[in-house]
């Protein structure tokens, strides 16, 4: 059994800077890891599944007291969600066969959740979050990782030789005129091997999606095109 608790337990652990304050309470029901289980069916069990879906950060104080009050994330309301089930939907991947998890742990002070994550700024916590993600590849093993949005594309880039193109990233227009997208059987740090795909971010998904390309496909063909040679 490869059990999320594992996770949960490092977590508390992590000595996080001032812009951000670790996760007190488990979201009961649907939410992105850390702030809940980071799993469509709820269970803390990741056997099995396949893909891990990687967020930037889990968005700010206010809107996680708001989901932890509700007992869930508003897949129903919030864009990423929303967004993202209708495009997994759409290239027929079964959210139960994916981890919701994140990048850089813990949650954002204040009321603003959007945008570069303020932990950036401190080089020893976005270290220790690299250390944390391989902790959370070396559990779930996943077949391919959905990047979310070019900041998760940079933390990521330090810990293969694989993402070197990765470290400055621009734009997406940038991205895919290089073909730098879809990245396969990428070797981490911790030797564990998988591949990965850089997406839009699903918040912003409506208004970007008509910027991306991907070999003689543009907009939500070119992203769908990119999970299928992967998945």
């Amino acid at each position: 059994m490869k059990s999320i608790q594992t996770l949960f337990d490092k977590v508390e652990h992590l000595k996080y800077p001032e812009t951000m304050k670790c996760v007190k309470g488990e979201i009961k029901r649907i939410a992105f890891f850390p702030g809940g289980k980071g799993t469509f069916d709820m269970t803390k069990d990741l056997s099995g599944k396949n893909i891990m879906i990687l967020g930037q950060d889990f968005d700010c104080e206010k809107n996680y007291n708001k989901s932890l009050e509700n007992g869930t994330e508003d897949i129903q309301k919030n864009p990423t969600w929303r967004n993202l089930i209708a495009f997994l939907k759409n290239v027929n991947i079964e959210p139960t066969d994916c981890f919701f998890t994140n990048a850089i742990m813990g949650i954002r002070k204040g009321n603003i959740g959007t945008g570069k994550s303020p932990a950036f700024k401190d080089k020893t916590y976005l270290e220790e979050c690299r250390n944390f993600f391989l902790s959370q590849l070396e559990l779930q093993k996943p077949k391919a990782i959905f990047v979310l949005g070019k900041y998760v594309a940079e933390f990521l880039s330090p810990m293969s030789d694989d993402l070197s193109n990765w470290k400055t990233i621009k734009n997406f227009v940038s991205i895919d005129s290089q073909n730098l997208a879809v990245v396969k059987n990428v070797n981490f740090k911790n030797n564990v091997k998988t591949n990965l795909v850089l997406l839009t971010h699903p918040s912003f998904r409506p208004s970007n999606i008509e910027r991306r390309s991907y070999k003689n496909l543009s907009g939500n063909e070119a992203e769908m095109l990119m999970i299928n040679e992967i998945k």
